[in-house]
């Protein structure tokens, strides 16, 4: 009798004769190349404990692997012993630390120059029933007429952020109003946001500092609300690789809100965001950094507002000239740093909260101390010969 086995399974052999006595019987295996199998795992990842196992047609792989990514290279050495996906049962663990802490630094500095320089007149002749005028630069004059000399004190209108000079000259025949703005205006802002954020090896995290303002949207003549997130949001998914390297796929975000570019919808208005954002995939090591994304920007504007043909009288025509300055300078870096990092005792990390102790009236009266300098808890650091003790949270625990 010859039996061919087709797949993993098992079966009874019965060998009877003429009068259904039996003569033989027998429990068959069929089970997988679990030896070939063996060889293969041991040559790839000589370094793991791995267990082959085959159980009612499906492959058991038990033990221990050093990395996420060595798990994933003896599913996939053990899949192709198999037809079913769902044969395959992946039980390894993983030896080595499959937490990683991200930290992202996010530094902009921004710089603008705005100047302004314009003589506005106005200027008007009268004689007899003729009346002649003359207007350069700003509507400065706001809802006053020809020669209304006693409104003249209240009708001069300052221009918006700047800076003015005027002078009027009134008779019964000619109403000269002079007016000189000039700006020079310097503004500095910096951002620094450091969100750090600590996820599995393998799986995605999130977060958000910040906030969400309400979207007015119409739909078929009824209102309803959604709700846009801005602040700094921070999303990775990191994996480790053998030899304590990272693959990282990071998206960090920074989004505020700003009044250029509202909009206004049945009355309400809606602002826009100013976001800087940067999507990639990297590859680290533990510690190690990589500036993902940066920025260098500069924008000039330069205006001339003037009366046609006074405005080009050499020496004359700045008299009848208006000009306006804009320069805007931006700079801006994304820096991350994965960290492969262990849990620790709860006893071994302090919050911002545990040093600070509520000023008694001596503090708050006299020393105008909205806290009581103390020392809370303390971590421990090397004390050795000529080393200090370090005060507070020190550091990361690094693999």
């Amino acid at each position: 009798i010859y039996i061919t086995g087709k797949q993993a399974g098992e079966t009874s052999l019965y060998a009877v004769d003429g009068n259904d006595k039996i003569l033989l019987s027998r429990k068959i295996t069929v089970s997988h190349n679990l030896s070939r199998l063996r060889a293969m795992l041991n040559d790839f990842l000589p370094d793991s404990a791995i267990d082959v196992r085959s159980l009612d047609g499906a492959i058991i792989l038990s033990g221990s692997v050093r990395t996420a990514s060595d798990s994933e290279d003896a599913r996939q050495i053990a899949s192709r012993m198999v037809k079913d996906p769902a044969n395959l049962l992946n039980k390894l663990s993983i030896t080595a630390p499959n937490q990683v802490n991200l930290r992202v630094r996010i530094a902009e500095v921004s710089r603008s120059v705005i100047k302004e320089f314009g003589i506005n007149w106005t200027t008007m002749f009268k004689s007899g029933g003729f009346l002649f005028g003359l207007a350069t630069g700003a509507p400065f004059l706001a809802g006053a007429t020809a020669f209304q000399a006693a409104e003249r004190a209240s009708a001069i209108t300052r221009p918006n952020g700047a800076n003015t000079l005027s002078s009027s000259f009134v008779n019964q025949n000619v109403d000269v109003n002079g007016l000189i703005d000039a700006m020079d205006d310097e503004g500095l802002v910096t951002i620094l946001a450091e969100p750090n954020l600590t996820a599995i090896s393998g799986e995605t995290a999130t977060f958000l500092a910040g906030g969400e303002f309400p979207i007015i949207v119409p739909d078929d003549g009824k209102v309803t609300i959604e709700f846009k997130q801005f602040g700094v949001s921070l999303a990775f998914t990191p994996t480790l690789l053998g030899g304590k390297r990272i693959n990282l796929k990071v998206r960090p975000e920074v989004s505020q809100l700003s009044a250029a570019g509202a909009v206004s919808i049945q009355g309400f208005s809606i602002p826009s965001l100013t976001t800087r954002r940067a999507e990639t995939t990297v590859e680290l090591g533990s510690g190690q950094s990589f500036a993902i994304a940066g920025l260098i920007q500069n924008n000039i504007n330069s205006n001339v507002d003037k009366f046609p043909g006074l405005g080009d009288v050499p020496m004359l025509g700045s008299l009848f000239r208006s000009n306006k300055f804009q320069r805007s300078e931006t700079e801006l870096v994304i820096i991350v740093t994965p960290y492969i990092v262990r849990p620790v005792s709860s006893r071994k990390l302090v919050t911002p909260i545990e040093g600070l102790t509520p000023p008694n009236d001596v503090d708050r009266i006299l020393h105008g101390r909205t806290h009581r300098p103390s020392i809370g808890r303390t971590a421990k650091g090397p004390h050795g010969r000529g080393a200090a003790g370090l005060t507070g949270p020190v550091g990361f625990v690094l693999d």
